[in-house]
């Protein structure tokens, strides 16, 4: 891949516009994961299985080889949260695993996934031997404080109809293909699951999705949502 591609999803959205300025939502590591790989075993999860529990102490950490894991717990009131969605190449528990702290949160299959188990003698031994693996955990990490750091910042800042359109424009700079001349999101998202990430009540996220078709600026073909334009989608965002 050159270098000007690096930048660009498959849908051609530009990376350094400003809605992907920060780390959020969807988490990987874009460096080392072949050295993180090479520590551990492939095991499969699939789809809705719990890989580690809200207060219970991991055993590994893991490398996303394949599929997609949510962080995720519940409210009060039982409704599920979503913090964050780890695709392909993302870390997760090595924090907990390296300082021994029980997870805050539950971790989930989203699909069959298969995961890289990695315990933490290997972790710890190979922090020692290879100094370019702590710059992985180091990244690994500081991805997952500036997504959390982002999402607090939206959430006191932004109302529903500017969370919703970011959230989408976030999903399309990750899984956006080319459609038709528009920007198809190749992911299954549900209104409920947008509802789920951003703490909003699904009558607001129905009538949010409502108002984005009736503007003409996305639309759902498939079962997928396609942005019909992101640079008017971006204009929409300015002035939510």
């Amino acid at each position: 891949m050159s270098d000007s591609e690096k930048g660009k999803t498959r849908g051609g959205i530009d990376r350094q516009d400003g809605y992907t300025k920060y780390p959020s939502r969807v988490l990987y590591l874009p460096r080392g994961v072949e050295r993180l790989s090479s520590l551990g075993v492939l095991k499969s999860f699939p789809k809705d299985r719990v890989i580690s529990k809200q207060d219970e102490m991991p055993q590994y950490c893991y490398v996303v080889a394949k599929g997609m894991v949510t962080a995720y717990d519940y409210s009060v009131n039982g409704s599920e949260r979503i913090y964050n969605l780890m695709e392909r190449n993302a870390v997760l528990l090595e924090a907990n695993l390296l300082m021994r702290i029980p997870a805050p949160v539950y971790f989930r299959a989203a699909v069959d996934s298969d995961l890289i188990c990695i315990d933490r003698e290997n972790l710890l031994n190979a922090m020692i031997d290879d100094p370019e693996v702590n710059f992985d955990i180091i990244q690994s990490l500081s991805i997952k404080f500036l997504s959390s750091m982002d999402q607090i910042r939206q959430s006191g800042s932004f109302n529903a109809s500017w969370k919703i359109t970011n959230l989408l424009l976030i999903f399309a700079d990750h899984y956006g293909v080319n459609y038709e001349g528009k920007v198809m999101i190749k992911q299954k998202i549900s209104q409920q699951m947008l509802s789920n990430m951003l703490g909003i009540n699904r009558i607001t996220t129905v009538h949010v999705i409502k108002n984005l078709r009736d503007m003409g600026l996305i639309e759902n073909v498939n079962g997928y949502y396609c942005i019909r334009d992101v640079d008017k989608m971006k204009i929409h965002l300015d002035y939510c």
